[in-house]
């Protein structure tokens, strides 16, 4: 895997609510770079 966007984040180093963002927005670019067919099948167009 290409890890050259990656984010490293220590347990315990961030609250848990922004460790909560940044797997949602993370989600939301996989997300985003999927055929529009594929989105639709994870119910997030």
């Amino acid at each position: 895997m290409n890890k050259r966007h990656w984010n490293t984040v220590t347990v315990g180093e961030l609250p848990d609510r922004m460790v909560r963002e940044l797997v949602e927005d993370s989600y939301d670019l996989v997300v985003a770079g999927l055929p529009k067919a594929v989105r639709l099948r994870l119910d997030r167009p």
